[in-house]
C-alpha cells in the first residue's frame, strides 16, 4: 500500500514538471498578464434620428494584452449595428459577438490590439433606434445597458446620457436606483456586471426625429478649376408615430453656397447653422410634403468644399474627408469622386485599395468610388478610417477639348449639307445678273430712241418687220420687271431680303419701266406718223 502511495507521488510529480511545457502560450500569456482598470467613462449618446451610441473610454493600469473582454446584456446584440475600437493614434480589431468570460446573458466583444499595451482607448458601439419609444405627449423612453459589462471590476464608472438637445425632464430606472439626471457615477462595478435600464425624457419638439438613411449617393465633381461640386442624395424614411415636417441635414463644416432640393427638384426652405461642438454645419430642412410613419421622400444637398491645389506636376485634396459627421446612421453611403475629363488619379494607387473602394480608368476619365454601412460621426473619432489623399495629373488644355470636338463635328456636318443643298438646287438669278440685264435692256433703249428721232423726220418710210418685234420685245420686257417688282414688294413685307437692298433694287427696277415706257410711247408715235404717210 505504501508502495502505491509512493508510486502516485511521483507520478503526481511528473506531471506538474512537464505538463507547463505543453501549454499553448497565448494561454499561459493570457492568464500571468496583469491589469487594473481605474476608471470607465460610460458615455450614452442620442443621435438626432434615435439611433444609439455607447462610448466607453477605458483607463487601466499595468499591461493590457490582445483578448481584451467587453460587452453588454445580450438584449441588446439584436440592436448593434457596428462596433469600432480605438485610440488617439490607432484603431484596433474589434470582434463581436464573443462570449463574455463564463458568464451568460452578455453579448462579448473583445479588442485586438496588434501587440500595442495603450493606457487609454475607446470602445464605441452604434445600437438601432428601436430603443427608443415613443410614449405620446413628447415624452420618450430610452432602453439602455447603465453600465458596461467588463472582465474586471471597475474603480470608478462615471455615466454620461446626451441627447440632440438638453432634456427638460429625464428619470433614469436602473437596478441599483432611480436618479432624475443624466449624469450619475458608480465605484467599485463589479466584473460582468449585467445592468440594463430605461430613461423617460422629453426634448424640445424637432430635436429628435426617428428616421432610417437607407442610402446615400454623394457625388465630388472637381471642374478645371479645382473646385470641389458635391451633391449628397440621402433617401429618407419616417419611422416615427408623428408627422416628419422638416429634417436636419449634416453638412461639411466648410460647405459654402448650400441649396437643398426635393425629389421633384424644388428648393426648400433651409436654416443654417453650426453645432455646439462648432464641426457640423447643420442644415434645418422644411419639407413640402410632410411624411407619416413609413413613408419615404429624396432630399438633395448641394454644396461646394474646399479646391484642390497644385502641388508640384499634380492637383491635390489632402486629408479629404469622406464624409463629414453625420447626427445620424446611413445604413449605406456611396462617395464618388469624378476629377475633370482627362485628369489621370495618381493617388490612391488601385493596388493600394481595400474591399470598399474602387478605380474605375476610362478612356477620358477616372473615377474613384468608396463605399461605406453604418455610417455616422462615431466614424470620424477615428481619424485614420474617414480621410483620403486624393491627386490627379491633370492638363488644362483638356478645357477646349470637347467644346473643339463638337464645334468641328458641327462644321463638318454644315459643309457636307451645304454640298448636297447646293448640288440639288437651281441657280438663282443674282442681283447682279438683273442688273446686268437691266442695263443692256437700258442700252437698246437708247438706241431705239435715236433710231425713233430718225423716223420722225422720215415720216413718209414704211414700218419695217424688225421695228414691231422690238416694240413687242419691249412689251414684255416691261411685264417681266413689273412682275419682279411685285415679287419684291412681297419679299420685303415679309421681311426676306434687307430693307436697304429693297430701296436700291425697286429704285433701278422703276427707272427702267420709266425708260421703257418712253420707249413704248415713242413707238407709237412712230407707227401713227407712218400710217399717216401711206397713199390710199
Amino acid at each position: 500500500m505504501k508502495q502505491t502511495h509512493t508510486i502516485l507521488l511521483i507520478m503526481a510529480f511528473s506531471l506538474l514538471v512537464i505538463l507547463p511545457a505543453f501549454l499553448p502560450y497565448g494561454s499561459v500569456s493570457a492568464q500571468t498578464s496583469v491589469y487594473t482598470i481605474d476608471k470607465v467613462d460610460h458615455q450614452v449618446q442620442i443621435m438626432y434620428s434615435g439611433h444609439v451610441v455607447i462610448l466607453d473610454t477605458i483607463h487601466v493600469s499595468g499591461q493590457v494584452t490582445d483578448g481584451f473582454m467587453i460587452g453588454l446584456p445580450y438584449k441588446y446584440s439584436a440592436y448593434v449595428l457596428k462596433g469600432i475600437a480605438y485610440d488617439d493614434t490607432h484603431v484596433y480589431q474589434l470582434n463581436l459577438g464573443v462570449q463574455l468570460g463564463e458568464t451568460t446573458g452578455l453579448y462579448g466583444a473583445t479588442v485586438d490590439f496588434k501587440g500595442n499595451t495603450p493606457s487609454v482607448f475607446t470602445v464605441a458601439f452604434v445600437l438601432s433606434n428601436q430603443l427608443i419609444t415613443e410614449q405620446g405627449s413628447g415624452v420618450d423612453s430610452l432602453d439602455f445597458p447603465a453600465y458596461p459589462s467588463l472582465a474586471k471590476n471597475v474603480g470608478t464608472c462615471n455615466v454620461t446620457i446626451t441627447f440632440p438637445s438638453a432634456p427638460t425632464t429625464i428619470t433614469v430606472t436602473k437596478d441599483d436606483g432611480v436618479v432624475n439626471d443624466a449624469v450619475y457615477t458608480r465605484t467599485n462595478l463589479p466584473a460582468y456586471t449585467y445592468a440594463p435600464a430605461s430613461a423617460s425624457f422629453q426634448v424640445p419638439s424637432g430635436t429628435l426625429q426617428l428616421t432610417t438613411i437607407s442610402s446615400l449617393n454623394r457625388q465630388i465633381t472637381i471642374d478645371p478649376t479645382g473646385k470641389a461640386n458635391v451633391a449628397d442624395s440621402y433617401r429618407i424614411i419616417s419611422n416615427s408615430t408623428t408627422t416628419l415636417k422638416a429634417f436636419v441635414v449634416s453638412l461639411p463644416f466648410n460647405a459654402s453656397n448650400v441649396s437643398i432640393r426635393d425629389e421633384f427638384g424644388r428648393p426648400l426652405s433651409t436654416e443654417l447653422a453650426y453645432s455646439a461642438t462648432g464641426n457640423i454645419f447643420l442644415a434645418n430642412t422644411t419639407l413640402v410634403s410632410f411624411l407619416n410613419s413609413g413613408q419615404s421622400t429624396t432630399l438633395t444637398a448641394q454644396y461646394t468644399l474646399t479646391s484642390a491645389t497644385l502641388q508640384g506636376a499634380n492637383y491635390a485634396v489632402s486629408d479629404f474627408k469622406l464624409f463629414p459627421n453625420f447626427a445620424y446612421v446611413v445604413d449605406k453611403a456611396t462617395i464618388t469622386f469624378t476629377p475633370p475629363e482627362g485628369a489621370t488619379i495618381v493617388s490612391p494607387q488601385a493596388i493600394s485599395l481595400d474591399a470598399s473602394s474602387t478605380l474605375t480608368r476610362q478612356t477620358y476619365q477616372d473615377i474613384l468610388t468608396v463605399t461605406k454601412e453604418s455610417l455616422s460621426y462615431v466614424d470620424n473619432l477615428a481619424n485614420q478610417q474617414n480621410s483620403i489623399q486624393l491627386s490627379f495629373d491633370y492638363n488644362p488644355v483638356w478645357v477646349s477639348f470637347r467644346s473643339t470636338f463638337w464645334a468641328l463635328l458641327l462644321a463638318t456636318i454644315g459643309c457636307i449639307a451645304f454640298f448636297f443643298v447646293r448640288r440639288h438646287q437651281p441657280k438663282e438669278e443674282t442681283y447682279a445678273d438683273k442688273t446686268e440685264q437691266l442695263t443692256k435692256l437700258e442700252t437698246e433703249t437708247t438706241t431705239s430712241t435715236t433710231q425713233t428721232k430718225g423716223a420722225k423726220q422720215k415720216t413718209a418710210l414704211n414700218v419695217s418687220t424688225d421695228a414691231i418685234r422690238e416694240f413687242i420685245d419691249t412689251y414684255e420686257d416691261k411685264k417681266q420687271l413689273k412682275a419682279e417688282l411685285k415679287s419684291m414688294d412681297a419679299k420685303a413685307q415679309k421681311g426676306k431680303i434687307p430693307r436697304r437692298q429693297y430701296k436700291v433694287q425697286k429704285s433701278a427696277i422703276e427707272t427702267r419701266l420709266q425708260s421703257i415706257n418712253r420707249k413704248i410711247k415713242r413707238t407709237k408715235e412712230t407707227f401713227n406718223g407712218t400710217t399717216g404717210g401711206y397713199s390710199d
